[in-house]
């Protein structure tokens, strides 16, 4: 019940689609004031209800002051720092795991001789949180720099970053002014499950079509591909003597297999119900680590997502799918996007077979991870995730969300 009550509290949208004024002040706020100026701006609006209710006229007074202040502060403005010619440009994004900082390195060029510049990233998801880069002081005319903004993350997602800017301070450090950079999109990868066994993959009738993938020799190529750390089971033949001899423990070298060759992974996202609905973050969780787990083996051929293939042919099959994994939509309580109602109307049609419909049918065997169990002739095996534990079948393994908690999971 906490676990759902958390998940309704968090798919409830904190930022309207569109901006109205009350957001654009918001941001006026945060991109033209500095920290010193909030406090001073916001101490001259305490004097004005102080005054107000309690009839103290030295507050009327102090905020006649501070108001007079902020006056002679923008002429100052728009005849230092809006003066100051710089651009930049986005020279590197660092993508993150949930909970971990994110990082945008911005590449400036001065036109003219600047004191002080920092770059910050704003008007961003509010599940995101941006930390100003350190400061540069000094760049003569014609220099040039690197700054790099931290953006802390909280949950995993595709996260779009209107406006990232170099800011530029007035004179007396109150008020400051943003040249715009361009936008910025970093990606927030789903925190993996490590599977530490996976005997489900391999156990039952159902599972003797995933036991031929786990074997050493199985897809060997002819093409070199590099080498890796020994694992229980590989070939003695394909031991690197070389790397044994100059670390002093066993590696094996790998060979390209065929292309396309391996396990289909399925990942549903669909969901009938808000219980459901709450299980989707866990059930990535889990499908990553799963999903990691076999791209570690080299056997995960195709990567669907309900009906959709994922390419992930000609690029590193590990990147691609924590990719994959993070520009999947956060389950919400209701759907404020057109198309994304129209998209979800859809899924609610084709919810009445329940089955997969790929535009190709797969070669290999297909394993299946969802919200709820269904019975495709397509699929071999299928992980369902849960509220409550169910009795696990040759072809399904029910988990609870519960069970997924810990860092490591056994299925």
């Amino acid at each position: 019940m906490r676990r759902f009550l958390s998940w309704f509290l968090g798919a409830i949208p904190r930022a309207p689609k569109r901006a109205g004024l009350l957001m654009r002040l918001y941001y006026v706020w945060g991109e033209f004031f500095t920290y010193p100026g909030r406090a001073c701006a916001a101490l001259f609006l305490f004097s004005i209800f102080a005054g107000a209710f309690a009839g103290f006229w030295a507050a009327w007074v102090f905020s006649g002051f501070v108001f007079l202040f902020f006056l002679s502060l923008v002429p100052s403005l728009f005849l230092t720092a809006k003066k100051t010619k710089v651009s930049g440009t986005i020279s590197r994004i660092e993508h993150a795991t949930e909970g971990e900082n994110a990082y945008v390195s911005v590449r400036l060029q001065a036109g003219t001789a600047i004191d002080c510049v920092w770059a910050s990233c704003s008007r961003m998801d509010p599940s995101l949180a941006g930390e100003n880069s350190p400061e540069l002081c000094r760049i003569p005319a014609g220099g040039t720099g690197e700054l790099r903004v931290s953006v802390r993350t909280k949950f995993r997602g595709a996260y779009r970053i209107p406006k990232v800017s170099l800011t530029v301070p007035e004179i007396k450090n109150m008020l400051c002014y943003p040249f715009r950079v361009g936008e910025a999109e970093i990606l927030v990868y789903p925190r993996p499950k490590k599977l530490i066994a996976f005997s489900f993959l391999t156990a039952g009738q159902s599972g003797m079509a995933f036991v031929p993938l786990l074997m050493s020799n199985f897809m060997r190529g002819l093409d070199f591909a590099g080498v890796r750390e020994y694992r229980e089971g590989d070939s003695l033949r394909d031991l690197y003597y070389r790397a044994f001899a100059r670390y002093g423990r066993p590696f094996t070298k790998e060979f390209e297999g065929e292309r396309g060759a391996g396990v289909v992974l399925v990942l549903d996202t669909r969901a009938r119900s808000l219980r459901e609905k709450s299980l989707l973050e866990p059930m990535i969780r889990l499908a990553a680590g799963i999903g990691l787990w076999l791209v570690d083996r080299g056997i995960l051929g195709r990567l669907f997502v309900c009906d959709d293939e994922i390419s992930i042919a000609g690029t590193h099959a590990e990147s691609a799918l924590l990719e994959t994994l993070a520009r999947i939509p956060r389950a919400e309580i209701y759907t404020r996007d057109k198309r994304a109602r129209d998209k979800h109307a859809r899924e609610k049609n084709a919810r009445e077979s329940e089955l997969w419909s790929p535009a190709a049918r797969p070669m290999g065997p297909v394993l299946r991870v969802g919200l709820f169990a269904a019975a495709d002739p397509l699929v071999n095996k299928q992980v369902v995730v849960c509220d409550r534990p169910a009795e696990p079948r040759d072809d399904t393994l029910f988990v609870p969300a519960e069970n997924l908690d810990a860092g490591e999971v056994s299925l």
